[in-house]
């Protein structure tokens, strides 16, 4: 997957449904966060339409959360495909001789740590859509709280479905001290985000 933000959603569906391991769902999940950010533009942008209010300065705080976190998911669901797509490779090295298999580890645990840093990112910018759009919570144009729902249950399945991806490649990273600490920022992330989307 190459230059997601212009690639068009159609050509994204399609890579997405191929029958090769990258993009995933660690890039899907960036995507799908990505329009639950964008969701919280449109009901921030919708409601500073109308007018100034006492909330105006709130709306426009959000509307700018939302979009530095749609960029950057934007970029984290390309990011995720190539992390992934790097995994696979060392995955596929060879292990034939004892140096072999030493090489391969190696290459295989960084890239796993990649692999797991990417949607530790994407579980974050989850959580600052959902901190956007918990913003917009009454202070929002009524017959939008539909949208603003859509926006919060998207940053929440955006948020969880990074944090699988995340717990799928920890196992594969040598360093005890490092899998330990990412598995400690990925419960910590999913809780802030969990406090943000109560169910």
């Amino acid at each position: 997957m190459k230059n997601l933000p212009t690639t068009s959603l159609a050509a994204y569906l399609d890579a997405l449904a191929a029958a090769t391991p990258a993009p995933g769902g660690g890039s899907a999940a960036g995507l799908i966060g990505a329009a639950g950010a964008a969701l919280v533009e449109m009901v921030a942008g919708l409601s500073l339409a109308k007018g100034a209010t006492q909330h105006t300065a709130r709306q426009e705080d959000a509307r700018r959360q939302a979009a530095d976190a749609r960029n950057e998911l934007i970029s984290l669901a390309e990011a995720d495909a190539h992390a992934y797509t790097a995994f696979i490779h060392a995955l596929r090295l060879p292990s034939g001789s004892e140096s072999e298999r030493a090489a391969r580890t190696e290459a295989l645990s960084s890239a796993a740590q990649r692999a797991a840093e990417v949607p530790l990112a994407t579980l974050r910018a989850a959580v600052a859509v959902a901190e956007a759009a918990q913003t917009l919570g009454g202070r929002s144009l009524l017959s939008a709280a539909s949208d603003l729902a859509v926006a919060v249950r998207f940053a929440r399945a955006a948020g969880e479905s990074a944090a699988e991806n995340v717990e799928a490649n920890l196992p594969y990273i040598e360093d005890a001290e490092m899998r330990v600490e990412i598995a400690r920022q990925t419960e910590s992330a999913l809780s802030a985000l969990h406090r943000q989307t109560p169910q």
